[in-house]
């Protein structure tokens, strides 16, 4: 079979395209969608190949997983208007887990033991994807993931890869331009989730491992909470000149808007929940001057995007849904659905062993950049992370934002 290359794919995109059905089911329930049909795929026969999802479009994480939902339905839409794979058509399970580890582990096994899928699209949080590890290697069924967590691929398994650069590699640029910008005298707020305490933990080691910047005052948020004034109270008495907030970007844009309220003015500090449009719109004004790490930063509409590739999917996602996607989780999901679906059309076959070692040798363009797992043993495919800088209500990249003239006087 002819491949059909990803940048096939990209030019493709822009194509118009009918709408397909939302599906949305209540937290720790299954819901089943064929895209681009109104027919039910939970009959595995009637698909050449069928790809199933866990994640949670409830629960503390709901827009970024419905981002991502939208963004794997419609990945696939377009394979099957080009025809799907191995002669037919590709199916789609999906099992809203409520953004829990609980649900993701029922989720799984549903998706296993039940709906019989070939290929698995992980979360977007890492404790879900480790907790489901060991029922996605037992069962030979390659997973590609998006979370950012380095720690679910230092497991030894070796049918999840992921989609996107872990978070290790947004540390030691984030310290960079906490010493460019000046902030020498940081404190923290860390959200108490598996992935942002080990994004935390990898940016506390970076600077601990310099001169030039401490550490003067750490606070956690616990999952569940949603008013943090004496966290950040603490925070400002400290009289830091940087801070680093690690949150869900539902949780981090209200914790900018508080702090800035409580009289903070200086930079702070962020992941790459931080790319997401969320940030901005419910912060406002008091998501200026925050600096994040990220591999993928949202644009504000198609014409802003930083490649074609990415214009026309987000050219796709608009004419689709009617909106741009708000979070990043969007260009994760559809990266790797594309990754799983090159891999079955190149291995010839949905045999789970032949797509996991297919996957393994692949490079291709994406979203995120250059991937090649074949540089990698563990199922990585790309190293590295950008700087952002929110500046003005708009998304700069660091070079740009440094060019124009700003600075550690910029924000203070």
């Amino acid at each position: 079979m002819k491949k059909l290359s990803y940048l096939f794919l990209a030019l493709i995109l822009t194509v118009s395209l009918t709408a397909c059905g939302n599906s949305a089911g209540t937290a720790g329930s299954p819901s089943a969608s064929a895209p681009g049909s109104s027919a039910p795929s939970g009959n595995a026969g009637e698909y050449a190949y069928v790809v199933g999802h866990y994640g949670g479009i409830t629960g503390n994480v709901a827009t970024a997983g419905s981002n991502g939902y939208d963004a794997i339905k419609l990945a696939i839409k377009l394979w099957n208007e080009k025809g799907g794979v191995l002669g037919g058509k590709i199916g789609l399970e999906f099992y809203d887990d409520g953004a829990t580890t609980e649900g993701a582990v029922k989720g799984v096994s549903y998706l296993i033991d039940e709906k019989g899928v070939d290929g698995i699209i992980g979360s977007q949080l890492s404790g879900n994807i480790q907790a489901t590890g060991d029922l996605v290697e037992a069962s030979e069924i390659p997973e590609v993931a998006t979370g950012m967590n380095p720690a679910w691929l230092q497991k030894g398994w070796t049918y999840l890869f992921r989609a996107l650069p872990n978070s290790s590699g947004g540390a030691a640029p984030l310290v960079d331009a906490m010493e460019k910008l000046e902030s020498d005298k940081i404190a923290s707020l860390v959200y108490q989730d598996d992935g942002n305490i080990s994004a935390y933990k990898q940016v506390k080691t970076e600077i601990e491992s310099r001169q030039g910047v401490k550490i003067i005052e750490e606070q956690q948020a616990m999952q569940g909470e949603t008013d943090w004034t004496g966290a950040l109270s603490s925070i400002v008495k400290a009289q830091p000149n940087g801070v680093i907030i690690f949150a869900q970007a539902e949780q981090g844009s209200l914790m900018v808007k508080q702090i800035r309220s409580l009289g903070y003015k200086g930079y702070i500090y962020g992941c790459e929940t931080f790319s997401s449009a969320d940030m901005r719109n419910v912060a406002g004004s008091a998501a200026d001057g925050i600096v994040f790490f990220a591999p993928h930063c949202v644009a504000d509409s198609p014409e802003e995007a930083n490649s074609d590739m990415e214009r026309a999917f987000l050219q796709a996602y608009k004419d689709e849904y009617g909106v741009m996607p708000i979070s990043d989780v969007a260009y994760r999901a559809f990266d790797a659905t594309n990754i799983l679906l090159t891999a079955v059309e190149k291995a010839g076959t949905a045999d789970g062993p032949t797509v996991k070692d297919t996957i393994a040798g692949m490079q291709m363009d994406i979203l995120a950049g250059k991937a090649d797992f074949s540089k990698f043993d563990n199922g990585e495919c790309l190293s590295g992370q950008q700087i952002f800088v929110i500046h003005n209500g708009k998304n700069m990249s660091w070079d740009k934002y440094i060019e124009s003239g700003n600075g550690a006087d910029t924000y203070k």
